[in-house]
């Protein structure tokens, strides 16, 4: 809901291009790759710690977000009910997770009607950020993305969920549909209120306040962040690493409560503001430690095999700690460049776990096969 407006303030519209593809098929193609229900249960058997850290920290990011940027656009009061939603939503529907098909379908409607009251109000193509050309920074940004956005989906609990209770036709058109054109529409939507977003992270942001536009984007973003606190905190609390879970949530809840109050203290980071500094760190889990995983220890290497190993856990420490540093100066420094070797860093980790004799059946196929 964010990210495509740092993106579109930074590079035009084809960094929202470059958001919106990979992320678009990346998820989607879940459907297809997963051979069937059990394929599913068995990633969130064999990488129940990583599904449930990739669930906290996705809670973390949103409780952050929900305390740094939404009171920017009605206040911190207001950005409140967002966690009074999401509580209220959780402990009525504890033991009636059927309810959040719904409730999904619910509050995608009232994003669907904020997206209408906001064009209609905001003039809609006015704001659109106009083609331009490819900079290079697109060429640097774009792999981080594919990378990220296919890699991601396969420890997101609530995507599992939803693999395993359909079979293999009907996993297709859910993701294919619900990605392909649900999920599009939300996207979209980012693209249009870009440019109106972008000024609130400058330094006299205040000035670039429109109560009405922005309690309509609030409404949308509270709604999305409501229903998503909700169903990863039941996906951690209930997988089979709850005890842990409980523990790290209370942990992440804690920090993310921090980094938000922080955010509103402390000074800019070379011309960020310290909210967006973290907002990006926060991307590096998804743009490298939770895709280096999958990448690494999920995807069958030269071992041959699909699960956890010393040799690999070794191989992501090591492609994490070297890529890092260059992460950091690709997203927080702006020198993108830097992302490609540190890609190349990660890509190239896998080649350190040994070769092994015996091969386990895998539970992810190359997503170009049938």
């Amino acid at each position: 809901m964010f990210l495509p407006v740092l993106l579109v303030r930074d590079l035009g519209a084809w960094g929202w291009v470059i958001f919106a593809a990979p992320n678009v098929v990346g998820a989607a193609a879940m459907g297809w790759v997963l051979r069937d229900a059990r394929a599913s249960g068995r990633i969130v058997n064999h990488h129940a710690a990583a599904c449930v850290a990739f669930s906290i920290v996705t809670i973390a990011f949103h409780v952050f977000f929900t305390l740094w940027f939404i009171p920017r656009l009605v206040g911190l009061p207001i950005a409140g009910v967002t966690f009074v939603l999401a509580a209220v939503y959780l402990i009525a529907t504890g033991m009636k997770p059927g309810w959040d098909l719904p409730a999904a379908a619910l509050v995608w409607a009232v994003s669907l009607a904020m997206f209408g009251i906001f064009v209609r109000r905001a003039g809609g193509a006015p704001f659109l950020p106009s083609p331009g050309v490819p900079g290079a920074g697109i060429a640097w940004l774009a792999p981080v993305c594919v990378f990220g956005f296919l890699f991601c989906p396969y420890l997101d609990l609530t995507f599992h969920r939803a693999r395993q209770q359909t079979d293999r036709g009907h996993a297709r058109v859910a993701f294919g549909v619900g990605f392909g054109v649900v999920f599009l529409a939300m996207i979209v939507f980012s693209l249009v209120y870009a440019r109106r977003l972008a000024p609130l992270i400058v330094p006299d942001w205040r000035r670039h306040l429109w109560p009405m536009l922005g309690g309509i984007i609030a409404a949308h973003m509270i709604a999305q962040i409501a229903f998503t606190l909700a169903v990863h905190t039941r996906s951690a609390m209930t997988a089979r690493t709850r005890g842990g879970a409980v523990l790290g949530l209370v942990v992440a809840a804690q920090v993310a409560l921090l980094l938000g109050v922080a955010s509103w203290m402390l000074p800019r980071y070379h011309g960020l503001d310290f909210g967006e500094v973290v907002y990006r760190l926060f991307m590096g889990f998804y743009g490298l430690v939770f895709p280096a995983y999958v990448g690494i220890c999920m995807v069958p290497g030269r071992d041959g095999e699909s699960g956890m190993s010393a040799a690999k856990l070794r191989a992501l420490a090591l492609g994490v700690a070297v890529a890092a540093p260059m992460y950091w100066m690709g997203f927080v420094e702006g020198r993108m460049v830097w992302l490609v070797p540190g890609l190349a860093v990660v890509i190239l980790a896998r080649f350190t776990v040994p070769k092994r004799q015996g091969a386990r059946r895998t539970d992810v196929r190359p997503l170009t096969g049938n």
